[in-house]
């Protein structure tokens, strides 16, 4: 049995097709263009990249003390950080994605255990597309083990460090 093809069908088609590869047909009547976002003020912009760096996630007063990158030697996945507020006595940890899995959604995780506390481990894990954390545990005059993980596709990997950082 034979079928046929409305003309009104084949056209739209033909015009998907030719929009996709960024050819527009003469007869074809131009998409308008989209009106730009206003530029983002230097104010903002500053506040955006200080939430993206760790020490921004953790909040006030923390400060970097240590750190491990996942990587397969070529290309670096994310990197798990831990940081320190005096002021609190508290730890934080997180794990950032890199520029590699940056916007993919990937499991990953934080985590921190202070040593003789009795509370356990702090820990955020689940799928993320930019960071795990921040987890959060007061170890003023304590050791901490903390750590993270990533699950790149090409592999799961993981860090967690001895007792360390006692003071």
């Amino acid at each position: 049995m034979r079928q046929f093809i409305q003309r009104p069908a084949v056209v739209a088609a033909a015009v998907a097709a030719f929009a996709a590869i960024g050819v527009v047909p003469a007869t074809a009547t131009p998409a308008p263009t989209a009106t730009p976002a206003p530029a983002a003020t230097p104010a903002a912009a500053s506040a955006a990249s200080a939430a993206a760096t760790p020490a921004g996630i953790c909040g006030s007063g923390y400060r970097e003390i240590d750190s491990h990158t996942f990587t397969n030697g070529r290309v670096e996945f994310a990197r798990v950080h831990l940081l320190y507020n005096a002021a609190t006595g508290y730890n934080c940890v997180v794990t950032d994605h890199s520029r590699a899995t940056a916007g993919t959604t990937l499991t990953t995780g934080a985590w921190i255990d202070v040593q003789d506390d009795g509370k356990g481990q702090a820990r955020n894990q689940g799928a993320f597309s930019s960071y795990a954390g921040p987890v959060r545990l007061k170890a003023a005059h304590s050791c901490v083990r903390w750590g993270g993980m990533i699950e790149a596709g090409v592999g799961t990997y993981t860090y967690t460090s001895p007792w360390t950082h006692c003071g």
